[in-house]
């Protein structure tokens, strides 16, 4: 009892909704009696008939008027009913409207090109009110239906979206704080991850106006390379402090550094990306931590990977981090430590770096974070 009574109070609801607000069918027929039925049977229904002799009235109604269903004779002078179908299905604007069919035609190679070009139905002549009625509304219905899930997924996709956009910058924040421990690890002095990430962007998007770089190089590379290479140390967590402490490492000692804490960390970002998290920011993240001390000749570590094989975010961190390093050390008095900085980094523009991005980053000095 519960259930009946449930069904006739949708179907009253649907029938207030009809009445205030009733579907628009257009009758498109070059014969007048054939309209004048088909618009008696529509207003018996409940629908708001338009009435058109031509294709040419139709259009012109659907200027004003847009119809939630449209009945098409398949002979016509001048546009047919084909014609007719073919030109709405083409249009972004009109290609959802359920098109049906009014005709004698009866083979399988007319209903085959009506199929083909869109039609969803044919109702045959003569009309018989019942038949006309029960595909008028089964049409409407699939095509409410069709709209509502549209409707559905298009809500759905953007909580995915947003949701996802919000995960992304949890993500983001944990890995972030844990670039701040990393901050904190180095006994030389306090390092400025979030400076060297400032100047990543920077020369990142001043890459962009240079042919050899541009295709390479999208906005959200930009904003992905100011996050990521804040990550390039990560792998400084599972090192020994008194390893971090030492200086004056020898060449041998200090290649190991390197290799342990680029693949350490190389594999921590690999490991939460393990977890089916699909983040372009871990994927930048990994191959940054990974490449970072990588060199333009190929001496750097991973061995023999040099020149373009680098990959393109790990040769901009390369030099950002080099140069926020060079900026902490110890000068003379007299030297200035940004001079001396920039010195360092173009006498080994072809050896240690990229020289196309030292050329950019000379171009970009003034606006590049030194403190």
């Amino acid at each position: 009892m519960r259930r009946r009574h449930e069904g006739k109070g949708q179907h009253s609801m649907e029938n207030e909704a009809k009445r205030k607000n009733p579907p628009k069918i257009l009758i498109v027929d070059d014969i007048s009696i054939n309209v004048g039925i088909l618009e008696n049977i529509i207003q018996t229904e409940g629908y708001e008939p338009l009435c058109a002799l031509s294709v040419q009235e139709a259009l012109g109604i659907m200027d004003e008027t847009m119809p939630d269903l449209i009945l098409s004779d398949y002979s016509m002078p001048g546009m047919n009913g084909l014609e007719f179908c073919r030109l709405l299905k083409s249009n972004p604007r009109t290609r959802k409207i359920p098109f049906i069919f009014i005709t004698v035609a009866d083979s399988r190679e007319d209903k085959k090109a009506a199929f083909m070009a869109g039609a969803v139905d044919f109702i045959p002549k003569p009309f018989e009110p019942v038949e006309v009625i029960m595909r008028v509304n089964n049409q409407l219905n699939s095509f409410r239906i069709r709209q509502e899930m549209e409707d559905y997924n298009r809500m759905m996709h953007k909580m995915v979206s947003e949701q996802k956009k919000h995960m992304d910058k949890e993500r983001q924040n944990i890995l972030l704080a844990l670039a701040g421990v990393i901050e904190k690890r180095n006994v030389h002095g306090v390092r400025d991850m979030e400076r060297i990430g400032i100047n990543c962007h920077i020369l990142a998007q001043s890459l962009q106006l240079v042919p050899e770089y541009e295709s390479n190089i999208t906005d959200e590379f930009v904003e992905t390379i100011g996050i990521a290479a804040r990550l390039h140390d990560i792998g400084r967590i599972v090192i020994p402090d008194e390893l971090i402490a030492k200086e004056n490492l020898s060449e041998e000692s200090a290649k190991e550094f390197h290799m342990k804490h680029t693949t350490e960390g190389a594999q921590i970002l690999r490991e939460i990306s393990s977890g089916g998290i699909d983040s372009h920011f871990l994927d930048m993240a990994i191959v940054i931590a990974e490449y970072h001390h990588a060199k333009w000749d190929g001496t750097g570590y991973p061995e023999n990977i040099g020149g373009n094989r680098i990959p393109l975010a790990a040769r901009i961190t390369a030099i950002a981090n080099d140069f926020d390093l060079l900026l902490g050390r110890k000068y003379s008095d007299g030297e200035d430590p940004v001079e001396e900085s920039v010195k360092a980094i173009n006498g080994a523009s072809g050896t240690f770096y990229d020289p196309g991005i030292v050329n950019v980053f000379n171009k970009v000095l003034k606006r590049l974070r030194t403190r």
